[in-house]
Formats: C-alpha cells, sequence, structure tokens
C-alpha cells in the first residue's frame, strides 16, 4: 500500500501544540519511527510535510497536494494533542468511512499502551477534507499531561500506529 505520511506541523508558521518539556515536534521521532516500520513490512511511503510554507494554509495544501499527486492509498496526519485543561489520551479524527474504520484501529491500538481512548470522531480538518484518499489525523496523546507524558515511549507509539494501520502485529520489532 502506498501511505502518505504528514509529520504534522514543524514549521515556522506551524509550531503545533507546546506541553511538559515537549513540544509537537516530537512527533518527528515517532513519525520517521512510523516511515521506518511501514517501510521495513513493505508499504511504499510519501513523505508530505513540505519543506517550506508562506503560512498555515499554504503548508496545508501542500501536504494535501503531495498525497493527492501522488495517488497515496491512505494519508496519515500525525499530531500530538494539548487542551490546558487537563485532558488525557489518543484520538483520531476522520471524514470518510474508510478513514473511520482506520481512525479506530489506530485509537484502539494507541489505548492498549495505557492512554484513554477519546475515540475516533468525524472532523472536518483541511487535511481530511481536502485529500482524496481515506484520510486521517492522529492525536497521539497530551503533550501538556503529566499522566500521557508519563506514559509515551517513541517506539512503543509508533509500534501501536503501524499496527492500528497494517493490523499486523510487530512484536519487539525496533527501526532505527
Amino acid at each position: 500500500m502506498k501511505i502518505g505520511i504528514d509529520l504534522g506541523h514543524g514549521l515556522w508558521c506551524d509550531g503545533g501544540a507546546v506541553g511538559i518539556g515537549n513540544e509537537e515536534k516530537m512527533i518527528n521521532q515517532v513519525g520517521k519511527l512510523v516511515v521506518r516500520k511501514l517501510e521495513a513490512i513493505g508499504h511504499e511511503i510519501v513523505l508530505c510535510r513540505p519543506k517550506s510554507a508562506r503560512n498555515t494554509l499554504d503548508s496545508l495544501w501542500k501536504r494535501c497536494k503531495a498525497a493527492n499527486d501522488t495517488g497515496v492509498d491512505l494519508f496519515v496526519s500525525l499530531h500530538f494533542n494539548a487542551s490546558g485543561v487537563g485532558g488525557h489520551g489518543c484520538e483520531c479524527f476522520y471524514i470518510s468511512g474508510a478513514g473511520k474504520s482506520y481512525a479506530e484501529s489506530v485509537t484502539n491500538a494507541i489505548a492498549k499502551l495505557g492512554f484513554r481512548n477519546r475515540g475516533a470522531k468525524r472532523g472536518k480538518y483541511y487535511v481530511l477534507r481536502n485529500t482524496k484518499a481515506p484520510a486521517i489525523l492522529v492525536e497521539g496523546c497530551f503533550v501538556d499531561s503529566q499522566r500521557d507524558m508519563g506514559l509515551f515511549n517513541s517506539e512503543k507509539m509508533a509500534t501501536a500506529i503501524v499496527e492500528g494501520l497494517t493490523g499486523e502485529t510487530l512484536g519487539s520489532c525496533t527501526c532505527r
């Protein structure tokens, strides 16, 4: 399967959540592991985060364009959450029926790591609305939650995401 991976945010105009000594930029470490693990089990990966953008809308447009122009079968936008009011857990957003099944599977896999399962939810995010392939937006956990950060492990989070996307059990596969 050809999978578009969007390491959400990460540009000057699009920084993302900030938390307890962590930023949403930790997506990079989880995302790189997700990519390696997916490639290791035979999936073709298209990286969809642009190298530059004029503003947030341009950044989002370029992410969708990369997925659409390469004909990915699935688009996955990786994020971490922050609430400022004690939120914790994982959730995934989708817009289509096909996206919903992936979102449910990924959320369930991450929840097995001990995170609260906030569920798969219909969302209207730009990347979900403007990607031709089934698309999900993963919120792995809350970077401003002591509880979530105590559970967080990049390797385990990446494995859970890959297992949720593919239905394959990776076991103790480490890809560095």
